[in-house]
């Protein structure tokens, strides 16, 4: 959503509560009619605000390219990957920088600091 779009929702939101402030105890058709005319376009550009996702539903890369791998039966992006090719290469990379740390079992503190005991 641009600019312009976000004017013009705010534009027929103040219009819409003007026009309601306005109203008598019996309103007309015709202020029904005006009021619904003008909240009907308040709803359809709020109704645009998500549209401009894109094909990646990402906000940071609305347009870019999406994973090929995602959906893919056969070998399934890892949880919390989406769509967009961008943010999961950048996960992938860091991943191979920092990978999950793995558990390991523990191992029981060595006694590097003790003599051996020497039989008399």
């Amino acid at each position: 959503m641009g600019y312009a779009d976000l004017r013009e929702l705010q534009s027929a939101l103040t219009t819409a509560s003007d026009i309601a402030a306005a109203l008598q105890r019996a309103p007309t058709r015709r202020d029904a009619d005006q009021l619904v005319d003008v909240l009907r376009r308040a709803l359809s550009v709020a109704g645009a605000l998500g549209a401009e996702t894109g094909p990646t539903g990402c906000a940071e890369h609305p347009h870019g390219a999406v994973d090929p791998l995602y959906g893919d039966p056969e070998d399934p992006l890892p949880p919390g990957y989406g769509k967009c090719l961008l943010c999961n290469d950048r996960r992938r990379r860091a991943d191979a920088h920092h990978p999950h740390p793995r558990l390991r079992p523990r191992r029981p503190h060595l006694q590097l600091h003790r003599r051996p005991r020497q039989s008399a």
